[in-house]
């Protein structure tokens, strides 16, 4: 098998030759080098976003929302605009009521600003709707929420100065 690729498990010898083969990472321009290139980067890649950075693109962002109003509600006022992806109502744990905002996500951006352009200032339910983009999401890749990695946290958000939480 000499003067053919490695076969089974790739060492770090291994890698080391493949890279001074040119059986190592390409670059974005082509070049081979030793270095690892993310696969976005790469030629041909695919250009990848995270699950939650595709749907983002499409999301508004529905404040003003009356405690009745419920998701159908929102899939309803929403679909007439284009097919929609997912409807979030934000609901108060304990109690399930409406908490006033929602996240609508549109499989089509241009649905999405479609809706936002004929909704935002609508009166419904006798609320005015605000309805603008979401910002993008602050999950990390485990789905959970990367503000909360920096320890405690006050209600809206921010981190506490030192001390405060114990």
């Amino acid at each position: 098998i000499s003067g053919s690729e490695p076969r089974g498990l790739r060492t770090g010898t291994a890698l080391s030759e493949m890279a001074a083969t040119g059986g190592g990472g390409v670059g974005a321009g082509g070049a081979t080098s030793g270095k690892y290139v993310p696969m976005h980067m790469r030629d041909g890649g695919l250009a990848t976003l995270s699950k939650y950075e595709d749907e983002d693109q499409s999301t508004l962002r529905v404040t003003n929302i009356s405690e009745d109003t419920n998701e159908d509600d929102l899939r309803d006022l929403f679909g007439r605009f284009g097919r929609i992806q997912r409807v979030y109502l934000a609901r108060d744990r304990e109690t399930q009521i409406s908490r006033g905002f929602a996240y609508i996500s549109f499989y089509s951006r241009e649905h999405a600003q479609q809706s936002m352009d004929k909704l935002n200032g609508f009166g419904y339910d006798h609320l005015i709707l605000k309805v603008e983009w979401a910002k993008p999401s602050t999950r990390d890749d485990n789905g959970g929420d990367s503000v909360m990695k920096a320890g405690i946290v006050s209600g809206y958000g921010g981190a506490l100065p030192q001390g405060m939480g114990n």
